[in-house]
């Protein structure tokens, strides 16, 4: 697998999708912009940017093209930082405190604490399993 962000083997969202997208975000926060009492001319840059985006993806989505790659590019970086974080944060916070506890209490599940025996092989106690046990396993 390769370190290097490539778009080839995802397909990219449609254009018309893309700009329809950002055309409602733009109009969503001019909207919000009026509600919360931002400047006339925020709330006025925020709608022409979502007038834009609306033009362009009903009239000339092929222009979107380059943004649209873009955007899909951040996303995938961002999938790239984010989840090692969110995975390494759920090891350090869910599985790190239960193997502490677990050794604390002098669990050694692998055991590998040096023991004393002439073999470390493990005997079984029950003999050998019935043939039938090996059947419909799925």
């Amino acid at each position: 697998m390769s370190n290097t962000l490539t778009l080839d083997p995802l397909p990219l969202p449609s254009e018309r999708k893309f700009g329809l997208l950002f055309a409602g975000i733009g109009l969503a926060l001019s909207a919000w912009g009026y509600v919360q009492g931002w400047s006339f001319g925020m709330q006025i840059a925020l709608a022409a940017v979502g007038g834009v985006f609306l033009l362009l993806a009903w009239l000339a989505p092929s222009v979107l093209r380059p943004l649209n790659k873009l955007w899909f590019a951040f996303g995938l970086l961002l999938g790239k930082v984010i989840s090692p974080l969110v995975l390494g944060v759920m090891f350090f916070l869910l599985v790190t405190p239960f193997a502490v506890v677990g050794r604390m209490m002098g669990r050694d599940e692998l055991r590998l604490k040096k023991r004393h025996v002439d073999s470390y092989w493990v005997d079984r106690q029950s003999g050998t399993p019935a043939s039938e046990s090996f059947k419909n396993q799925f």
